[in-house]
């Protein structure tokens, strides 16, 4: 596939906010704590990626992975690649690498390190294609178990469409969340109910207390 010149990196789309949490055969494992969203100029896809999903890069070779920095431009290619690889929508593995490619040339990764990471996927990323394994989510604040999926397995990883992207700009502005978070219902407290029973007015009527002196 031809290599085109890099594009700078959208502001719209900073470096995602990764906490590590723990390791899965060797490698660590990293967990989104925000939203993370992605369109891809050629099919206009946008795809979102939610908070709390576990990332290992795993989508991508052992020899793709030497060119992947957790904290560089390369891991926001990655973590859209990771979450395309875990819905794996039928036939759709192709497209996912080669939005994988474009956006990493979109970030700014060298066309030689963002040919090679590629390369690694389209030989060797079939057999980590859908794994139901790989739908995990993490709470950071109880990394001690895996967080119930917020939502259903979704079928594709197109969220929204816009031709050429225009239009997503306006949105990612306008606050707007893919997998927004579930309200924290507000329980107000039961009312205070007062009742006399039988043994208050008994205490009315002793003198020493227990009901209003008479005066």
């Amino acid at each position: 596939m031809p290599v085109v010149a890099p594009t700078p990196p959208s502001s719209l789309t900073p470096q995602p906010i990764m906490l590590f949490n723990q390791t899965k055969d060797g490698r660590k494992l990293f967990t989104l704590d925000a939203e993370f969203p992605y369109c891809d100029v050629e099919t206009g896809k946008v795809i979102v990626v939610p908070r709390w999903y576990v990332t290992d890069f795993a989508s991508v070779p052992w020899y793709g992975q030497a060119f992947i920095d957790p904290q560089g431009p390369t891991a926001r290619a990655a973590i859209v690649h990771d979450w395309l690889y875990t819905i794996g929508e039928p036939g759709k593995r192709q497209e996912a690498d080669d939005i994988f490619l474009r956006a990493m040339l979109k970030y700014g990764v060298p066309p030689f390190q963002a040919n090679i990471a590629y390369k690694a996927v389209r030989l060797g990323g079939e057999k980590g294609y859908g794994l139901p394994t790989d739908w995990r989510f993490v709470d950071p604040k109880r990394q001690d178990f895996s967080q119930p999926p917020p939502f259903p397995k979704p079928r594709t990883g197109m969220v929204r469409y816009f031709p050429k992207c225009q239009g997503f700009t306006a949105l990612i502005q306008s606050g707007w969340r893919a997998y927004p978070l579930p309200a924290t219902p507000v329980v107000a407290p039961p009312p205070v109910v007062i009742t006399r029973t039988p043994l208050d007015q008994v205490k009315s009527r002793l003198p020493f207390g227990g009901g209003d002196k008479k005066k």
